[in-house]
């Protein structure tokens, strides 16, 4: 079985307030994209997960195949190869875990249901449902409720440099209120009115001024999109920033800019469902 295990972008990201939990309460809009992470699945009675670049042993996917073993005694032999770069907040791993699970599924016949996967899915981590679940939605509290949107077609160029962010030294460093909120609901209505022009101006992430801070060159890499007519802003917890275009021409054109960096892709958003 082999899933194409889709990234995703925050086109806005918000955090509202800490919970009593510890955690923090978010809210957003989540669009997947057409870069992605390739896993091949095969039948095994135990469970082995490998990848084309080093990760750590206990990662998102191989906790994806333990718990589907452990809830229907079927296992895999798993390879996955890396396409959405790490620490950039894409949600590699969570692309991860929700591509095994789904993959896992299928090529056992479907023993578990839409529900019983998603509640597995939320149990490795807050974005793999979104993951498994594809399109666009608004996200909600640590990033797990979700409320279907149509998925809006966007030309994109995203781009990263060496260094990345860590999600868990970002939320631990937080002084809220943040500095600037996105008008999530903003975005949300020129979303249902497929009004793209409207959406554009509306994506911004709350996050990006305190990722600066740990990762300065987010800022640089947003000026040197701007400079080429982007509307650009990080993605998720960072460190990837994403240049929205009006073609995907422009897009491409843009991209030869960035040859000094590791990372920069030309892609989409859409309907893409794993």
């Amino acid at each position: 079985m082999d899933i194409k295990a889709f990234g995703k972008i925050n086109l806005t990201l918000d955090v509202l307030y800490r919970r009593p939990d510890g955690y923090h309460q978010l809210r957003g809009i989540m669009c997947a994209v057409n870069i992605y992470d390739a896993v091949h699945i095969e039948r095994s009675r135990g469970v082995s997960v490998s990848f084309d670049e080093a990760v750590p042993p206990r990662n998102t996917a191989v906790a994806a195949a333990l718990a589907f073993l452990e809830k229907t005694g079927r296992g895999a032999e798993i390879y996955i190869q890396k396409g959405i770069p790490s620490e950039a907040g894409m949600g590699g791993a969570s692309a991860d875990a929700a591509g095994v699970l789904r993959g896992m599924n299928r090529l056992y016949g479907e023993p578990l249901s839409e529900s019983e996967l998603f509640s597995i899915a939320l149990s490795i981590g807050a974005d793999v449902p979104f993951c498994l679940m594809g399109g666009c939605a608004v996200a909600e509290g640590i990033g797990e409720v979700l409320t279907p949107l149509p998925a809006p077609e966007l030309n994109l160029l995203i781009i990263k440099g060496n260094g990345g962010v860590s999600t868990g030294a970002l939320f631990r460093g937080l002084r809220l209120p943040l500095e600037r909120r996105p008008d999530t609901d903003g975005a949300i209505g020129a979303i249902r009115r497929g009004d793209i022009d409207g959406l554009i101006p509306l994506c911004e992430n709350a996050l990006e001024i305190p990722a600066i801070g740990l990762s300065p060159e987010i800022a640089e890499n947003k000026k040197r999109l701007q400079s080429l007519g982007a509307h650009a802003f990080m993605t998720g917890s960072g460190a990837a920033v994403v240049g929205i275009f009006k073609t995907g021409e422009q897009a491409a054109k843009a991209q030869e800019s960035f040859h000094d960096l590791p990372f920069a892709r030309v892609c989409s958003t859409g309907r893409f469902v794993i």
